[in-house]
């Protein structure tokens, strides 16, 4: 079975009107006043980037991403003529030639972006041409349910639903001095409140952060029993991980990973043992041939993984399920009406603080207004002189 086909289509599912974005939370881009008070005045291309591969019996494979029109163009005027026609029985391989022939532009961000849309598609389109669910695909699971815990801005909504942890996205970074680290501390003591004192409460700096003002927060948040602190400071600077992790409360973990691109960004954290919890995105790092290539790096180094934003993803919940054990996932709480809940067919369904694994055999499908966008798909289409 040949491909014919991958496209990809930048459309906007309102990411910038989601609570996350609208209000002040903390980002690297806080230290500037004119970018401070929300993540929606200056966040990169937001629209979620949906990627179809076609193969030569018109089956097609779905998935999305992130990145908008950038990570769109690298799809369809670069990673589609590399693949179209290309076998696909052996996506190791496809993962690397896309991988080496972006070399030269990145190995990170958007060009890993659009390596993971393209892999996730590829997984999808194999699944469904073998008549299994992508669960199945990857060994099957006895679970039909997952632990999750809640990134959220109500903590008060939240707190009864039986989560396995409550998060905060830290509103103060280092520019707001001893005020803003006073009311992040105030902050993460409404979610104590709430949560009690058997659930766990952890917090997401989003690398707003240095490593003084880290150990100053955990510092001052000591009797509140933080589970975790989350990408306090960017991966880039190791030395700022160092102290931080030297110096901080051993009883604390340091959770890390949600902006490693790759199983060598992750290698990084686990070689220096910097990291206590890693936590990548499937649909960041490489899609899930890369994810599970960083899976078995964590199981040897003995460090557990928690998939970010899994429960956007079914890919991730498939992955979470049949390749961990222990799994613990995210659900991002983004309000009642969010249009990014369900992007690759029914939202993820939730009872007393666990998912449902997605096990249909029919796989990923976005809404029927994005599948519009793309043009029909060539059923019994063949490839001629490859």
């Amino acid at each position: 079975m040949k491909i014919i086909s991958i496209e990809a289509r930048a459309i906007d599912r309102g990411f910038q009107n989601q609570v996350l974005q609208t209000t002040r939370v903390a980002s690297p881009m806080s230290r500037f006043p004119r970018f401070g008070e929300k993540r929606a005045s200056w966040m990169w291309p937001t629209k979620k980037v949906f990627v179809r591969v076609t193969a030569e019996d018109g089956t097609s494979g779905w998935s999305c991403t992130n990145g908008g029109e950038i990570v769109a163009m690298i799809i369809n005027d670069h990673l589609s003529r590399l693949l179209t026609g290309e076998p696909l029985d052996d996506i190791a391989t496809l993962w690397d030639q896309m991988f080496f022939s972006l070399l030269p532009c990145d190995r990170s961000g958007f060009s890993m972006m659009a390596i993971s849309g393209v892999d996730i598609a590829l997984w999808d389109l194999a699944a469904k041409t073998q008549n299994q669910s992508l669960v199945e695909m990857l060994g099957g699971t006895a679970e039909p349910t997952l632990p999750v815990y809640i990134t959220t801005p109500q903590p008060e909504v939240h707190g009864a639903a039986g989560w396995s942890g409550l998060k905060a996205a830290a509103p103060f970074g280092p520019e707001t001095g001893k005020v803003g680290l006073d009311a992040n501390v105030t902050y993460m003591r409404q979610f104590r409140d709430v949560a009690g004192p058997d659930v766990p409460i952890m917090i997401d700096a989003f690398m707003a952060w240095d490593a003084e003002y880290t150990l100053q927060f955990l510092d001052a948040a000591r009797d509140l029993n933080l589970h975790w602190v989350e990408d306090p400071i960017p991966p880039y600077d190791i030395e700022g991980m160092q102290r931080i992790k030297a110096e901080m409360d051993d009883s604390i973990s340091l959770a890390l990973g949600n902006f490693a691109f790759s199983r060598w960004d992750c290698a990084d954290l686990l070689r220096e043992g910097l990291v206590d919890i890693l936590q990548p995105d499937v649909a960041w790092a490489g899609g899930i041939s890369e994810t599970l290539r960083i899976l078995d790096m964590a199981d040897t180094a003995d460090i557990p993984v928690i998939l970010h934003n899994t429960c956007e993803q079914p890919w991730a919940l498939a992955l979470a399920a049949a390749r961990q054990t222990d799994a613990l996932v995210e659900f991002v709480d983004r309000g009642a009406e969010s249009q990014l809940y369900g992007l690759m067919g029914p939202p993820a369904m939730f009872k007393q603080g666990r998912v449902t694994i997605p096990q249909d055999i029919k796989g990923n499908r976005p809404q029927p207004d994005v599948e519009q966008q793309f043009a029909p798909a060539i059923a019994g289409a063949h490839m001629e002189g490859r």
